[in-house]
């Protein structure tokens, strides 16, 4: 039970989550995938964290969340890895007359769930390397690798080079 100062308003899981939410939904939307609303995969991750811990008893509950949502992304990817191969074979259309647009989405969305997280959590929220890294359960240097790879790969595909 943690001591609470006069004075202080006591923290529940309800109070943590709404003040964890924005940052989440946010964190969410950049690493799941397009076909699962980041909702979706906070309110997994809430829940099944509620199911073994409280949020207040967490040492640091944004991260124990953030590293849920990149475990849920990172199942739901490769889960749906077949079925995405076997939509794509019923769905062929001839990409010379189909118009094709690319966003700068589609080109981080190529990048895996893990990859597009230190991403956005390096370059958008402004975290060090070794607080990604934590968050995402690697080294600091193991993130400082990824993030250069994640960097290539988008890099090459903007350029329109592949590395085959």
């Amino acid at each position: 039970m943690q001591a609470v100062a006069v004075g202080q308003p006591i923290q529940t899981d309800a109070t943590v989550f709404a003040e964890l939410y924005p940052s989440l939904r946010a964190f969410a939307a950049v690493t799941g995938s397009v076909d699962v609303e980041p909702d979706d995969l906070v309110q997994e991750a809430v829940a099944r964290t509620l199911r073994s811990h409280r949020l207040v008893d967490l040492d640091d509950a944004g991260a124990y969340l953030r590293r849920a949502i990149v475990n849920l992304a990172a199942n739901r990817r490769r889960s749906m890895a077949r079925w995405r191969l076997a939509v794509a074979r019923l769905d062929r259309v001839d990409e010379a007359q189909a118009a094709h647009y690319a966003s700068d989405l589609d080109d981080l969305r190529r990048l895996a769930p893990d990859a597009r997280a230190l991403l956005f959590m390096v370059e958008v929220e402004g975290c060090s390397y070794a607080e990604a890294a934590d968050v995402l359960g690697i080294s600091e240097e193991a993130a400082r690798t990824r993030g250069a790879r994640a960097r290539r790969q988008l890099r090459a595909d903007l350029e329109g080079v592949t590395d085959e």
